[in-house]
């Protein structure tokens, strides 16, 4: 009818944008969300208590939508420590095996809450897919805070992103209703 098209109008006029989000935490307590409109980033924060703001996370990216690119992010008082590009060896210990050699590469950094986060690719690492505890130990001399993350769960976390990347949904989008019009 008539009024149901001018309410339709007058509701698309009056709600500037449609948002789009992809925002679940699973079962486990890991959190799928969309980083850009190509990728899921899946993450947990680390159940350490002085080290309770770090992350181990990992990414599934349209058209694969494979789990890969692991990444963590870790604070440290100063920015001054690292910059992009460069390089930082640590030890990782997946479950109950010995350490294992962990390299990172800092892709960038940015000042939080008198912080500075330092966002760390995993380069070389043990696998842990299917792990119920990563625990990232760093060398006392450098300025990031060991820490250590329950990842019991983190199969079905893969599971669900690569599912929600496999299917038509959109990942992310902000489009102003009135393009629509």
């Amino acid at each position: 009818t008539m009024k149901r098209k001018a309410l339709t109008l007058i509701t698309l006029l009056l709600t500037p944008y449609i948002q789009s989000n992809i925002d679940i935490t699973t079962l486990s307590d890991w959190d799928i969300n969309d980083f850009d409109e190509h990728t899921l980033l899946v993450a947990k924060s680390s159940d350490t208590s002085t080290a309770w703001k770090s992350i181990l996370a990992f990414s599934v990216s349209r058209p694969n939508c494979v789990s890969t690119q692991p990444i963590i992010m870790v604070r440290s008082k100063s920015s001054t420590n690292y910059s992009n590009g460069d390089i930082v060896l640590a030890e990782m210990k997946v479950d109950k095996n010995k350490p294992a050699l962990l390299k990172l590469e800092q892709e960038f950094g940015f000042e939080d809450d008198g912080e500075y986060v330092h966002w760390f690719k995993l380069l070389k690492f043990p696998s842990f897919e299917s792990s119920n505890r990563v625990e990232i130990k760093f060398k006392s001399q450098t300025p990031l805070k060991s820490f250590a993350v329950n990842t019991t769960g983190i199969r079905k976390a893969s599971y669900v992103a690569e599912q929600v990347c496999n299917s038509p949904v959109t990942i992310q989008q902000t489009v102003s209703r009135l393009e629509k019009i």
